[in-house]
């Protein structure tokens, strides 16, 4: 089996570099070719120049925008396999501060140090091992650094009692992610309030 994945998983690395090949370097090569082609010139002026200069510039904008999605989905994708479930905690660039701090005098990630002030805040009945499982995968969580939404995996018995706390209805399903998220960036404010009672920088 793994002598016939090994050609397999090599011809398609090889398409793939064929591909990048085509897209990156003959694709543009081949610009001035087309426009010259089409436009019926047989010398070069200064608007020839500039429309083949404005016409390199869509297609690697365009590239790069391709480039930049993939880039973003396969990042959501990572997200999504890990074990624990996903939460958004909106946190203001203040609590962010503040979470930070807290986290770097315990020498944890923010993810951690902010899955650890729910799990404590909150009275739990999981078992240890969903725990621990949301604690590792917390630690592999990238978070862009002081903007987009902050992600913290967490257990599924502590949704249900941010669901408790938030008080949504069960045909409220539409306000579930909000309100779970709203009342997590609570806790944590509060939380932080209890264990770092002087603002950072005061």
């Amino acid at each position: 089996m793994s002598a016939n994945k090994t050609p397999d998983r090599s011809n398609g690395g090889r398409s793939t570099k064929a591909w990048y090949r085509a897209l990156l370097v003959l694709l543009p090569s081949l610009i001035p070719f087309f426009y010259f082609a089409t436009a019926g010139k047989r010398s070069w002026t200064l608007t020839d120049l500039a429309i083949v200069g404005g016409l390199f510039l869509s297609y690697w904008g365009v590239v790069i925008f391709v480039a930049v999605r993939m880039l973003r989905r396969r990042a959501n994708i990572q997200s999504l396999n890990l074990a624990s479930p996903l939460i958004e905690v909106p946190l203001t660039p203040e609590l962010r501060d503040r979470l930070i701090h807290f986290a770097v005098t315990r020498h944890k990630k923010p993810a951690v140090a902010a899955f650890e002030l729910l799990d404590s805040e909150i009275p739990r009945f999981e078992q240890d091992d969903d725990r621990d499982r949301a604690i590792r995968d917390n630690e592999q969580l990238r978070q862009q650094a002081g903007q987009g939404a902050f992600l913290v995996a967490v257990t599924t018995e502590l949704i249900r009692r941010l669901l408790l706390l938030s008080g949504v209805r069960e045909e409220e399903r539409h306000l579930w992610r909000n309100q779970i998220s709203e009342t997590a960036a609570r806790i944590v404010s509060d939380a932080l309030d209890h264990r770092l009672p002087s603002p950072v920088g005061s």
